[in-house]
């Protein structure tokens, strides 16, 4: 993750801002790179000389996200990032409105790749709705186009826009600005990842989603009797209090995005193991996954790196550390468990060998 999808993700900034402020500050930083950019506007009449790209603080509803001068200090173009917010009510036509109609005024909406379809479709109803003229250019391209009411709009995605203008800068030797369109691109992935993506029909009928879910959410417990009945995990923990030796139970636990359960591995290694569906999501492998915690109780305290270093496919997420429990394919469900129980015991084997006691 870059250190600006970090930002957004802690707070500090609201993704589509953060993105505004950094491709404008990036489209300034050399006349190459505005160069690369103008050339997405190519279906208004060709190129034209780039001067002042200057972005909206205030983002209000009236105000595109960034707006293109020509060397001549003529507003050439306005530019609208979205990542899964929706249209404002300003958008698109009140925009086309403020564009000039000789040389033909642009604008330009740049959104993620799997959004490029309904927003384009969004558009094309508004005009129509407020009976704006739209001629669409034929053909599929990387950057769509649309002849409405004398000006030019143009769709395209993050993708497209910041691969060609890292291939400028690599071109240009610009390392520094590289490394910014890098940033920005750990932004865009990030919102991508964590986007609600347009229902299909077939999704919401589809009986097998749900059924295999709970398929998972069972596997979870038959592996945990199966390693209880191997002598590998407990489901409870001796703990010392006022002298006393007390049994803690260690119970199933469930969040927003995870189901699972508490077990420890070897009488020493405390971990939940689950679906996380976070963790799913960002890294893929399995939808099964053994996670600790870096706390005394885990075990593991102070020696994430060194189980990095012992588990090439380990992960991190939220300071927990997570280890996949690779779910096999093609067999029948006995097997399926024997086989991520043996992975667990494996995981246990290991730490109790390689983690020495405190």
């Amino acid at each position: 993750m870059s250190v600006l999808a970090e930002v957004v993700r802690n707070g500090s900034m609201q993704s589509e801002p953060a993105a505004t402020q950094a491709l404008a500050y990036i489209l300034n930083s050399s006349p190459d790179i505005a160069r690369v950019f103008v050339r997405l506007l190519r279906p208004a009449r060709g190129d034209f000389e780039p001067g002042r790209i200057e972005a909206e603080l205030g983002h209000e509803d009236s105000q595109p996200d960034l707006t293109v001068h020509d060397s001549h200090g003529r507003v050439r173009a306005f530019v609208e990032n979205k990542f899964w917010a929706g249209l404002t009510d300003a958008q698109p036509v009140s925009y086309l409105a403020k564009l000039r109609g000789d040389p033909p005024g642009c604008l330009l909406f740049i959104v993620p790749r799997r959004r490029v379809d309904t927003v384009w479709n969004e558009l094309g109803l508004r005009c129509s709705e407020a009976d704006l003229e739209w001629e669409a250019d034929p053909g599929e391209t990387s950057v769509r186009c649309s002849r409405v009411d004398g000006k030019i709009m143009l769709i395209t995605s993050w993708a497209h826009v910041l691969e060609g203008l890292l291939d400028a800068a690599r071109a240009g030797e610009h390392d520094a600005i590289r490394h910014d369109i890098l940033q920005l691109q750990g932004l865009t992935s990030r919102m991508d990842a964590e986007a609600f993506l347009p229902l299909r029909g077939d999704e919401i009928t589809d009986q097998e989603t749900a059924r295999r879910l709970i398929n998972y959410n069972e596997l979870i417990e038959d592996i945990t009797s199966k390693l209880k009945d191997s002598g590998v995990a407990n489901t409870q923990r001796s703990v010392a209090s006022n002298g006393r030796h007390t049994t803690k139970r260690l119970v199933t636990s469930h969040g927003q995005h995870t189901s699972g359960r508490y077990l420890i591995l070897h009488e020493k290694f405390e971990l939940w193991l689950g679906i996380d569906l976070l963790v799913w999501r960002d890294f893929g492998i399995t939808p099964l996954w053994a996670q600790f915690a870096n706390n005394d109780s885990s075990g593991v305290a102070g020696h994430h790196q060194t189980i990095l270093g012992l588990f090439d496919d380990a992960q991190v997420s939220e300071n927990y550390l997570c280890i996949p429990i690779r779910l096999r394919t093609g067999v029948e469900r006995d097997r399926v468990i024997d086989d991520a129980a043996a992975q667990m015991t494996r995981l246990a084997d290991t730490l109790r060998d390689q983690i020495p006691d405190s």
